[in-house]
C-alpha cells in the first residue's frame, strides 16, 4: 500500500522497530571516521589544475560522514558535480518530505526547518490506491537523474548514497502492478496497531505540536475509511487476508473499543502535565479535546475497521500463500529482497536456511551427546536480574570485549498499556528523530502469553548492541539525511538477531555450552519458521505441506502449526528480514575471518558494520573488500 506521491516510506512503518515476533518454543568511544586510510587505487582519479582535498566538497553540507578519506584529490569540475549531487539529495529529500504525511516528518525529525523544510500542516496523507503512474514516472525520472551524474567524480560517501539509491530505484521499477498484495489491516503492523503507537509516541516539543496532535486525532476516521475503502477494493480484486488474521483483527480492535478507561488517556494527560507553560485551563480544553476525538473519530475508526472486516469475511477471497495468486511469486520476490536486503535467489536463500539447521542440528546434537545434563539446565535456567535496567547496565559493560563502545547511553523503558498487550509484540524499540538521538525508548510487553519468553536476549536485542545502541552509534556518524527516507529492515534487523543470537546468550554469565545450546536452539525455531516462510509463499506449500514439515521438529501439535501457517500467509517475509539478515551478517563475518586470518579483528569488523549503516548486502558486501585491504596492510 502506498502514499500518492510517497515515493521512498511505507505507510507509516518508519517510526518503530519490532521484535520477538517469533516465539522460539523452546525459542563515548567515536570511531576514527577521519582517519588517514591507505588509497584504493580503483578509486584514485586524475587532477588538474587546483586540486582539492576530497574532504572538501565545496557544498554547503550539514552533514561530514565518511567511511574513510580515501586520499583522492578533486578537480574543480569533479568539485561541482559533488555539488551538484548535494543539491539533488536535498531537493530529493524537501520533495519526498512535503509529499508524505506530517507524521513521518515528526518522527524523522524534530527540526525540519533545520533541513531546509517548513513545519508541515498535520495530515494523514492523500492517499491514492488506483493510479500508480506518476510515482512509477517519477520513480524512472529520478534514476536516469541519478545516472547523470559521473561516478568517478563524488566522494567515497557519495558513492556510497549513489549506489543505495540506484539499487533501490532499480528495485522499485515495475512494483505499481503490485498495488493490491499489501494490506492495511495486517495483524502485526495494521493501522489499529500502528494508531496506539503513534499516538503513544507523538512528542510535544512546541505547543503546536499539541494542536497538531489534536487535528491528527480529530481527523483519524477519514484517513480509516479511506483504508477501509482501499481493503474492500483489494477483496473485489482477490486479495484479502485469511479467515484467522480477519478473526483477530477483529479481537485486537474490540479490545481497544472496550479498554477502560482509554488506554491513551493517561498518556496524553500526562504528556500535557509536563509540557511547561500550560495553565490548567489550556489543560482542561485539550482534555477535553481528545475525549471528543477519541469518542467521535477513534473509536468509531475501530469500529469501521470491524464492519469492514466482516464484510471481508462474509465472502473471503483469499488464496493463503502469494504464489497463489497471478504475479504473486514475482511480487514475493520483490519483497523479499525488499525487506532482507539480500540479493540472493528464492532457491538460493532457502538453501541458506536449510544449511543454517542443518548446522544447528550437529551443534545441538554433539552440546547434548558430550552433556545430556545441558536439556535439563536450559529448562531451568534463570538470569542473573529479571530487572531491564540492570540488563542493560551489565550488556554495556559486556559490549566492550567485542565491539566499540556504546556512544549514548540515554534510554527509557515502558511498558505496553494492558489494554494493548494482546495486539503488540514482545518488545519494539522506537527509533528516534535524526536530530535527537537522546530520545530512545524501548518497550517491553507483559502479556502473560509472552511470559515463558527470556528477556535478556530480548533486551539485548532492543537495547545494547542490538537496535539502540546501533542507532545511536550510526547516529555519531553524522550520516547524511537522505539515508532516514530509505527503509533497510533486513539491515536493522538482522544485525539485532545477530546481536541476540551471538552475543547475548555469551553475555548472560551462563556456562559457555548452556549458551551455545540457547543460541543453536533458538537460531533452529527462527529458521523452521523461515523456511515454511518460503515453502508456503513461493513453494506453494498448503497448510498439509506445512503441517508434514513441522510435525517431524512438533509432533501433532496443531496450535503451533495453525500459528506459523498463518502468519506466513499474512506477514509474508516479516521472519526473513530478522533471519536472512543475521545470515548476510554471518556470512559476511565468515569472509572476513576466512580472508584476515590472523589479523581478524572482531570489533573492527563490527565497527565496519555499524559505520556504513543500513542498506543493501551486496553494497556493505563490496565495501567489506576496501575494508579487508586497509585490514591486511595495517590500516
Amino acid at each position: 500500500m502506498k502514499q500518492k506521491r510517497q515515493l521512498l516510506a511505507l505507510l507509516l512503518t518508519v517510526i518503530f522497530i519490532i521484535t520477538g515476533c517469533a516465539d522460539s518454543r523452546n525459542m563515548l568511544e567515536t570511531p576514527s571516521a577521519s582517519e588517514k586510510q591507505t588509497t584504493d587505487s580503483r578509486l584514485e582519479t586524475t587532477t588538474d589544475d587546483s586540486d582539492i582535498p576530497a574532504n572538501n566538497t565545496g557544498s554547503e553540507c550539514d552533514y561530514n560522514f565518511s567511511l574513510y578519506d580515501d586520499g583522492r584529490t578533486f578537480t574543480k569540475t569533479q568539485i561541482s558535480v559533488q555539488s551538484d549531487f548535494e543539491e539533488f539529495l536535498h531537493s530529493l529529500f524537501v520533495d519526498e518530505m512535503t509529499s508524505t504525511n506530517s507524521i513521518n516528518v515528526h518522527f524523522i525529525m524534530e527540526h525540519p526547518e533545520n533541513y531546509g523544510l517548513e513545519k508541515p500542516e498535520p495530515s494523514w496523507g492523500d492517499l491514492d490506491f488506483t493510479d500508480t503512474s506518476e510515482t512509477e514516472t517519477e520513480i524512472s525520472n529520478l534514476l536516469k537523474e541519478l545516472k547523470t551524474f559521473d561516478y568517478d567524480a563524488l566522494t567515497y560517501e557519495q558513492q556510497l548514497l549513489y549506489d543505495i539509491m540506484k539499487e533501490y530505484f532499480e528495485d522499485q521499477q515495475g512494483t505499481s502492478d503490485y498495488i493490491y498484495f499489501s494490506s492495511g489491516f495486517s495483524p502485526a503492523s495494521g493501522i489499529q496497531v500502528e494508531f496506539p503507537i503513534i499516538f503513544s509516541e507523538y512528542d510535544f516539543i512546541e505547543k503546536s505540536d499539541i494542536d497538531n496532535y489534536l487535528t491528527l486525532l480529530n481527523t483519524c476516521y477519514s484517513y480509516t475509511e479511506a483504508v477501509c475503502r482501499y481493503e474492500l477494493d483489494r477483496k473485489d480484486k482477490g486479495y484479502a487476508l485469511s479467515d484467522v488474521a480477519l478473526s483477530d483483527i477483529i479481537d485486537q480492535c474490540n479490545e481497544f473499543i472496550n479498554a477502560e478507561p482509554n488506554c491513551l488517556r493517561p498518556v496524553f494527560e500526562n504528556k500535557l502535565k509536563n509540557f511547561s507553560g500550560l495553565s490548567e485551563g489550556e489543560i482542561s480544553d485539550y482534555m477535553e479535546q481528545f475525549d471528543k476525538g477519541i469518542e467521535e473519530q477513534l473509536i468509531p475508526s475501530y469500529k469501521l475497521i470491524i464492519t469492514t472486516v466482516e464484510t471481508i469475511q462474509k465472502d473471503n477471497p483469499s488464496k493463503e500463500g502469494m504464489c497463489n495468486y497471478d504475479d504473486g511469486k514475482d511480487y514475493y520476490e520483490y519483497l523479499v529482497k525488499s525487506k532482507t536486503g539480500s540479493s540472493r535467489s528464492l532457491d538460493e536463500l532457502y538453501e541458506m536456511i536449510n544449511d543454517s539447521l542443518e548446522k544447528c542440528r550437529k551443534k545441538v546434537t554433539k552440546l547434548i551427546a558430550n552433556n545430556a545434563s545441558l536439556i535439563e539446565e536450559m529448562d531451568s535456567y534463570e538470569y542473573f536480574t529479571d530487572d531491564p535496567s540492570k540488563m542493560l547496565d551489565s550488556l554495556l559493560v559486556s559490549l566492550k570485549e567485542d565491539f566499540p563502545a556504546a556512544v549514548n547511553e540515554n534510554y527509557n523503558i515502558n511498558y505496553v498499556p494492558e489494554s494493548l498487550e494482546s495486539t503488540m509484540t514482545p518488545a519494539y524499540y522506537v527509533i528516534p528523530p535524526i536530530d535527537n538521538s537522546n530520545k530512545n525508548n524501548i518497550y517491553i510487553n507483559n502479556w502473560e502469553e509472552y511470559s515463558h519468553m527470556d528477556l535478556f536476549p530480548t533486551i539485548a536485542h532492543e537495547g545494547f548492541p542490538g537496535h539502540m545502541y546501533q542507532h545511536t552509534y550510526y547516529y555519531s556518524q553524522n550520516p547524511h539525511y537522505i539515508r532516514s527516507l530509505f527503509d533497510f529492515t533486513g539491515y536493522d534487523e538482522g544485525w539485532a538477531k545477530y546481536v541476540e543470537l551471538c552475543y547475548s546468550y555469551k553475555y548472560s554469565g551462563m556456562d559457555e555450552d548452556l549458551a551455545e545450546l540457547f543460541k543453536y536452539n533458538a537460531e533452529f525455531s527462527f529458521g523452521i519458521y523461515c523456511a515454511c516462510d518460503i515453502g508456503i509463499n513461493y513453494y506453494g506449500w498448503d497448510y498439509q505441506d506445512t503441517y508434514d514439515y513441522l510435525s517431524q521438529y512438533v509432533g501433532d501439535d496443531k496450535t503451533y502449526v495453525d500459528e506459523i501457517y498463518y502468519t506466513m500467509v499474512d506477514e509474508p517475509s516479516v521472519y526473513l528480514a530478522y533471519f536472512i539478515g543475521y545470515l548476510e551478517i554471518d556470512s559476511l563475518k565468515d569472509t572476513a575471518m576466512e580472508t584476515l586470518g590472523s589479523a581478524f579483528d572482531i570489533k573492527e569488523f563490527h565497527r565496519f558494520i555499524l559505520q556504513i549503516g543500513p542498506c543493501q548486502y551486496d553494497i556493505i558486501e563490496d565495501r567489506m573488500e576496501d575494508w579487508i585491504d586497509r585490514a591486511m596492510n595495517g590500516n
